[in-house]
């Protein structure tokens, strides 16, 4: 008496490829977001440093910005099935080692005069590009 006949039901495959979709499409809204984000922080921090705007000004848009990509990380995350959060908890894990070893080993040389001081952009890319690999390794299935 509830079932309408006229309509087909879709199937798995079509459900599946629409809600990849809808995932693709979330996540490039978010990355587009946090590029926003990203450029609106550097020239609001331009404009504090020539005096152009009020220090609090950059800490109020600091503070709405930690706050949207604590919300869009949570999002993400209740987005995503059992084995995609695996995947980015091994990637994630895989990263802080890196950050680890890299930032400690630099400033270790450092200290006793065999290096310079650590960079820390150079550290950030290299815990993102190690981050990257073992993420993308275990979608490839290197488990």
């Amino acid at each position: 008496m509830t079932v309408n006949d006229t309509a087909a039901p879709v199937s798995g495959e079509a459900r599946l490829k629409a809600r990849r979709s809808a995932f693709f499409r979330y996540v490039a809204l978010a990355l587009l977001a946090g590029f926003v984000a990203g450029m609106m922080s550097g020239v609001a921090a331009a404009f504090v440093a020539e005096g152009i705007l009020p220090g609090g000004l950059l800490i109020a848009l600091w503070a709405v910005v930690i706050l949207g990509f604590a919300w869009f990380t949570r999002d993400y995350f209740r987005r995503i099935d059992e084995l995609d959060l695996l995947d980015n908890l091994w990637a994630s894990t895989i990263g802080l080692y890196t950050y680890i070893v890299v930032f400690g080993s630099w400033y270790l040389f450092h200290d006793v005069g065999l290096a310079s001081e650590p960079d820390q952009y150079a550290v950030m890319a290299a815990t993102l590009i190690a981050t990257t690999i073992a993420y993308l390794a275990r979608k490839a299935g290197l488990r």
